[in-house]
């Protein structure tokens, strides 16, 4: 929205969603699903490294089929159709898992994919929000090390940085205490489907006008 550049927009993005993502996974960790966390580690986070590498030198443009895939996702409790075809598609979930870790390399958006895992498999609240927090924190440091790795140069200044992070374990700390607690397992499902049908509406949108 800014007009930024793609390496710029992960080294603003980056250290808030990091910082955001540790306070969280503190007091979420127990309820990781460790099966899952295991193929991100051995499948999603190579891709990644691999893909925003490329990125760096090649922008690709894929709002399109994530927005599409993730409205996909948002809608299977509505559509039986779709629900049957998930079930099979998650059959392959190391497949999906690493075509995640492609596409956030490539463009920063697997985390929505990672979001329409968790609600394609039902997840209780607590196990879907820690392994969700937990693949947000890898991500994030896998990325951060690739654009070092890259020879990226730093073009956020540490005042605006710090801000950021600031801001972020601000705005954490009052989600939750304040509003996370009041959420039951239906409320936090029909809030995540909600969250998954507006992004991918953005996305989609977004993919049109450009």
């Amino acid at each position: 929205m800014l007009g930024m550049s793609f390496s710029a927009t992960l080294q603003l993005l980056l250290p808030v969603s990091l910082t955001i993502s540790l306070f969280q996974l503190k007091g979420c960790h127990a309820h990781v699903d460790r099966s899952i966390l295991r193929e991100i580690i051995v499948f999603c986070l190579p891709a990644i490294g691999i893909a925003l590498w490329i990125s760096t030198r090649w922008p690709l443009p894929i709002e399109e089929f994530v927005a599409v895939l993730v409205l996909i996702f948002s809608l299977q409790d509505r559509l039986g159709f779709i629900r049957r075809i998930l079930h099979q598609l998650l059959k392959f979930q190391r497949s999906y898992v690493t075509l995640m870790g492609l596409v956030h390399g490539a463009s920063n958006l697997g985390g929505s994919m990672l979001t329409a895992l968790a609600f394609g498999k039902r997840l209780d609240r607590n196990i879907s929000r820690a392994t969700i927090v937990a693949g947000y924190t890898l991500f994030a440091i896998i990325q951060i090390a690739v654009l070092s790795l890259a020879g990226e140069s730093w073009q956020i200044d540490k005042a605006t940085g710090v801000g950021l992070m600031l801001t972020g374990a601000i705005t954490f700390w009052l989600t939750e205490n304040h509003l996370f607690p009041k959420f039951d397992s239906q409320r936090y499902r029909t809030g995540l489907e909600l969250l998954l049908i507006t992004t991918g509406m953005i996305l989609l949108s977004k993919a049109l006008i450009n």
